[in-house]
């Protein structure tokens, strides 16, 4: 979504874009505005696809994924790179998401991960810029030239019709993003007569349970993955939109709600302090109890709500348009290909 809206922004301002697609789909019509160069997912393809194109300037969002490599071919023929950070774990040199604690397999993946972020973190040194979504995550790297560009989302809403009042979860469901802590609030507050609706693709196993949860839960409503402007419709006619993930990079479905009119109660996360600074709703740092409060709070007193959601789209609106983006990083990338 973000490279969509930088890509189709930057074309309108009569730049040449290309999107070098790893594993993308070969001869696919994607029907944009700007060319897509689909290729293996391996840093040798990666930068053969990317030299190929002769670029001023490589925008690199891919985590660090093959980036050590690739980096080091750009470099080597003059090209400048702007790196993206897009999630906290770009900042460290050891990052693996696996549960080291789960069993040999799971122990040997988590090894495998972090040796390879820490072999790709080095990649930093061939870096010209850094362009982060979260302004906390400024100033971590090694590389001098650095801005926070915030991400941008597209609320263009189909409708959606639900027969009562509800919130809402939006992401896609693995262990990072602690859906299991959504699942235990709708069973913590089944008095309140209020639906807790979950929107997200399944993409870990140990997840599965939630497909049937409702069986045993009434209130609680699993309606599988959805297209982004569905997803946006059902934030739309939410009261309020409930987050669990564990820090990341600024989620999309935090602007996407503000944007909305929206509140938002997160656990564990609260992106540049936005939540507590402009009284978006609720962070409880991970405190069940006051984050149960926080979400009863906003179910029982409709002004709060209101208001929350007030101040939400008036700070979205001046941080977060699509304009605002692509005007911000296209200076930071002419800036670095003059240095």
């Amino acid at each position: 979504m973000q490279c969509d809206n930088i890509a189709s922004g930057l074309c309108a301002r009569n730049h040449d874009v290309v999107y070098i697609a790893p594993a993308g789909r070969p001869g696919h019509d994607y029907n944009r505005v700007y060319k897509i160069v689909p290729t293996q997912s391996n840093a040798l393809s990666i930068a053969e696809a990317t030299l190929a194109e002769k670029p001023d300037v490589v925008y690199w969002r891919l985590n660090k994924y093959h980036f050590h490599d690739a980096a080091k071919k750009f470099a080597q023929n003059n090209i400048p790179i702007v790196f993206a950070i897009s999630h906290i774990s770009d900042t460290q040199p050891w990052s693996a998401r696996e549960n080291p604690r789960k069993g040999l397999i799971p122990f040997l993946q988590f090894l495998k991960q972090g040796f390879e972020n820490l072999y790709n973190h080095r990649g930093y040194r061939y870096v010209s810029g850094i362009a982060s979504n979260n302004p906390d995550f400024l100033n971590i790297l090694p590389v001098k030239k650095q801005k926070f560009i915030p991400n941008s989302v597209d609320i263009t809403a189909n409708p959606f019709s639900w027969p009562g009042p509800y919130v809402v979860w939006v992401a896609n469901i693995k262990p990072h993003k602690q859906p299991e802590l959504y699942v235990r609030l709708a069973k913590t507050l089944a008095d309140k007569g209020i639906d807790f609706l979950m929107v997200g693709d399944i993409q870990s196993t140990q997840f599965d349970w939630i497909r049937t949860e409702h069986d045993r839960l009434p209130l609680f409503y699993y309606l599988g993955p959805k297209p982004l402007r569905d997803a946006t419709g059902i934030i739309a006619g939410s009261l309020f939109l409930v987050h669990t993930c564990k820090p990341e990079g600024f989620g999309n479905n935090f602007i996407q709600a503000w944007l909305l009119g929206k509140p938002t109660v997160s656990c564990a996360f609260d992106p540049a302090s936005l939540i507590q600074k402009q009284d978006l709703g609720g962070f409880a740092d991970s405190d069940w109890d006051l984050f149960v409060k926080q979400v009863e709070r906003l179910i029982d007193d409709p002004e709060a709500r209101q208001a929350a959601g007030e101040r939400a789209l008036t700070m979205a609106r001046e941080n977060f348009s699509v304009e605002r983006t692509v005007r911000e990083l296209e200076a930071f990338l002419k800036e670095v290909c003059r240095r």
